[in-house]
């Protein structure tokens, strides 16, 4: 499916019909929707080879299939390849080992984290079916509101609507980040999702400061957006705090924690306080560099269709 400029709902219900036959050894189904059915149809008068899917080539076409029924748009970079790269061993909010086609809440899923754009590579994660239920439609104002409240709910613990805060921020303000609340990272960001320039940093400090030698190459590298002293010691004080709390953090799938311990944020705020305008987009610049990360722009946005909150223009 190319991405949304044709317009043509129809047409692409088609070509899913047509990736279903020729990339899947499923008979036809009944209660598929009549462009669809079509598209299969037409593949299978024209004699062409079928395959047997994997996992990713299942869920590409499953979440197609699901999107098309609700109007939803999925942009031409959501390939089975992007979801290879997406892929996780473990629910980055619940922390358990996904399953797969077992029918079990610890099943993947793919979600979009901004419900209000539409199915595109730098708008999902993958976690587990209970997760992903559990954030329903909720937009992350809403999540957010019930990680301030401090109770268990929806589904989820505080903590675990915690990290879904974590995940969901970064889509949620891709266009506005100066204001975008700074929260403490305590889940993995999925590796294709946009993310804020000071969650860059925050992952870049998680993943560098376990040793000695990496929290001096944090300090190395950081230290050209302290444009004062005053800047410089409050970057050595974070540092030193996200080193020694991570040597408190008994697994390595648990290291997000850090930001969960007393006086790591507060260093971290103070830090990001302590810099100029000019010096927070150095930062940033650094963090991006680091992180061999493409700045996102509101042309690329486009595909996640934000004005028509990411359904085909046809439908709205």
């Amino acid at each position: 499916m190319t991405q949304w400029n044709t317009s043509d709902f129809d047409e692409a219900g088609r070509a899913l019909g047509h990736d279903i036959h020729t990339q899947t050894c499923l008979p036809r189904q009944l209660n598929w929707p009549r462009p669809v059915m079509e598209g299969f149809e037409m593949a299978a008068h024209q004699g062409l080879r079928r395959q047997s899917a994997d996992r990713f080539v299942g869920k590409w076409l499953q979440l197609r299939l699901n999107a098309w029924k609700r109007g939803r748009i999925v942009a031409a970079d959501v390939t089975p390849d992007l979801l290879r790269q997406i892929d996780v061993t473990h629910c980055p909010v619940l922390r358990v080992r996904l399953t797969h086609g077992t029918l079990q809440e610890s099943d993947w899923s793919v979600d979009r984290l901004n419900n209000d754009g539409a199915y595109a590579a730098s708008n999902l994660a993958v976690m587990s079916v209970k997760a992903n239920r559990a954030k329903g439609t909720l937009s992350f104002d809403e999540v957010h509101a019930r990680v301030k409240q401090g109770r268990d709910g929806g589904g989820l613990s505080c903590l675990e609507w915690q990290r879904m805060a974590s995940l969901m921020l970064g889509p949620a303000y891709a266009l506005r980040q100066h204001e975008a609340p700074r929260l403490p990272l305590c889940a993995p960001l999925p590796c294709r999702a946009v993310r804020l320039a000071y969650q860059q940093i925050q992952r870049l400090l998680t993943e560098g400061c376990a040793r000695q030698a990496g929290k001096n190459q944090m300090l190395r590298a950081f230290y050209p957006a302290c444009g004062h002293e005053s800047a410089r010691f409050k970057l050595e004080a974070l540092v030193h705090q996200v080193h020694e709390g991570l040597k408190l953090i008994p697994s390595h799938d648990e290291r997000w924690d850090v930001w969960l311990q007393g006086g790591v944020m507060d260093a971290f705020e103070r830090w990001l306080d302590s810099l100029g305008e000019a010096d927070l987009l150095r930062a940033a610049a650094i963090s991006g560099y680091l992180s061999q990360a493409r700045p996102e722009t509101p042309e690329r946005l486009r595909a996640w269709h934000l004005p028509t909150r990411g359904y085909s223009p046809q439908l709205c």
